[in-house]
């Protein structure tokens, strides 16, 4: 990530921070492209809050994806939040 690229106030606030996840190998490697994407992961009490850099999206993954839409759901909700996927 360059310089350049918007990140979330709380990612340049706290530049140690790591990658965290929740649910399975695909919801991983969406996570992924959000952090890449300057995206700010929170954990909550029933998974994580992704914030997106330009503090108006947000989207909440829960930490059990048994749900078989979960992927799917998640995809649409960080598009929707503004992460280009």
């Amino acid at each position: 990530m360059s310089s350049d690229d918007q990140v979330h106030p709380k990612r340049k606030d706290n530049p140690a921070q790591e990658f965290i996840f929740v649910g399975d190998k695909k919801l991983k490697k969406l996570q992924k492209d959000a952090w890449a994407a300057g995206w700010w992961a929170e954990k909550k009490k029933n998974g994580i809050m992704w914030l997106a850099p330009d503090c108006a999206g947000q989207v909440m993954l829960h930490g059990s994806s048994s749900d078989h839409h979960a992927f799917d759901n998640a995809l649409a909700a960080f598009r929707k939040a503004g992460l280009q996927v």
